[in-house]
């Protein structure tokens, strides 16, 4: 045997080892949601639709003909989901606000907007921040009840938080 073999095989060995540990750290992230936080978004109401976990069918944030701004028991509603989200790692939603159909949608699809953006008033109270808020104003385009009655309006009338999930 030359006398470099056990230097080289040494040499070898660690070389190998320093490649194993790298290669471990070329793991993709994960993606998508981990049942813990699943978990949260359950508990707090949200129900998986096609465009992620929305929170809206089992406890709208409701508002008033012609109004943006929460009542007090809507802002309890969405500290208490900007709180629950951000304790399981959610940093980023989506806000979408909408109206019913009375008025013209210019005029709807901007209180949509501002509707949106008193909940994201609250949220980045909460802690969220700002930037990973995505706001969006539909207006009266995705109606979840007909605009002929009153409680329909009313229903209609709302705020959606949606998570992405993936």
């Amino acid at each position: 045997m030359p006398v470099f073999s056990l230097p080289l095989r040494f040499f070898t060995i660690t070389l190998f080892m320093a490649v194993l540990a790298l290669t471990g750290c070329q793991t993709a992230p994960q993606k998508g949601l981990t049942p813990a936080q699943v978990a949260v978004l359950k508990q707090q109401g949200f129900e998986l639709t096609d465009e992620g976990w929305a929170f809206g069918l089992s406890g709208k944030v409701l508002f008033g003909s012609d109004v943006e701004k929460l009542n007090p028991q809507s802002t309890e509603i969405v500290e208490r989901i900007g709180k629950a989200l951000l304790g399981v790692g959610i940093e980023r939603v989506r806000v979408d606000g909408h109206t019913d159909a009375s008025g013209k949608e210019p005029y709807n699809e901007q209180l949509s907007l501002r509707r949106a953006r008193s909940v994201e008033k609250v949220l980045t109270a909460a802690g969220m921040k700002e930037q990973n808020i995505q706001l969006r104003g539909l207006g009266s385009s995705q109606p979840v009840a007909s605009n002929d009655t009153a409680a329909g309006r009313t229903e209609n009338r709302r705020v959606s938080i949606v998570v992405s999930a993936d």
